[in-house]
């Protein structure tokens, strides 16, 4: 028994800055255009669960629209401190079932006060098996969210994924490897945005044993792939990868 995971940075409009994009046409930046441009996209991925960051309330409305009439369900939990965006998980009703959804704000601003950032937790069935999947980024973060899976004492996998905004020989991903978990491109790493014309991988499907994973083809791109364009609607390009449990599965 397989399923398929997909991260996805959807970018937020209320962080673009024009001048960030020189070679994207300004139509394409526009929400009238570009949001309906990612739910089209999104539903077009086919995966059993998404992990969305940088997700607007409007954006969210038109993703859980789209993939409501394929038999997804959504939830958006959105960052403090007024930010515009939030983490979004949709994932498919007929083989997966939604146990439990948390919200974690991480203390991670100046003086250890909550920065606005969270993690989305959620704990799923799939076919009878039940696994964790958590997404957000950064290494303070990453702490955290380890913390609060070793507070659980659960002998439940967990996937950790997202934009990490950090490179697989940076700290982030080097404590989430201490602590027993593999990233799925790991052999073949690809990147999946080029902010400052620098293409370089940042967004990660993590996962832990028992469970094992195969990677997705990732969309090509390098330091001059416009993004986004009128094929990519985000300046990140989605992550996708298929899980199985190791070990004997009657599936």
């Amino acid at each position: 028994m397989t399923f398929i995971v997909a991260t996805y940075n959807v970018l937020a409009t209320g962080y673009v800055q024009r001048e960030r994009y020189p070679n994207t046409p300004l139509e394409l930046l526009r929400d009238a255009r570009r949001k309906p441009a990612l739910a089209e996209y999104i539903a077009a991925l086919e995966a059993d669960i998404y992990c969305l960051q940088e997700v607007e309330r409007d954006a969210f409305t038109l993703v859980r629209a789209r993939l409501e009439v394929l038999g997804y369900v959504g939830t958006l939990a959105m960052k403090g401190g007024q930010r515009p965006d939030g983490c979004a998980a949709f994932f498919r009703t007929d083989r997966i079932e939604l146990f439990e959804e948390r919200r974690l704000e991480y203390d991670d601003g100046d003086g250890g006060r909550p920065s606005g950032y969270v993690a989305q937790l959620l704990l799923f069935a799939i076919e009878g098996r039940t696994l964790h999947v958590a997404t957000r980024r950064g290494l303070r973060q990453v702490q955290a969210l380890l913390a609060e899976r070793d507070r659980r004492q659960e002998r439940i996998p967990w996937i950790i994924c997202g934009d990490l905004n950090a490179t697989p020989d940076s700290d982030v991903i080097g404590a989430l490897r201490s602590a027993g978990f593999t990233f799925t491109h790991a052999a073949a790493p690809a990147p999946t945005c080029n902010a400052n014309r620098l293409a370089k991988l940042i967004d990660y499907v993590l996962y832990e044993p028992p469970l094992l994973g195969e990677p997705c083809p990732v969309t090509p791109i390098d330091d001059t792939t416009p993004l986004p364009s009128a094929t990519e609607p985000s300046d990140h390009v989605p992550v996708l990868a298929r899980l199985r449990w190791g070990g004997l599965d009657p599936h």
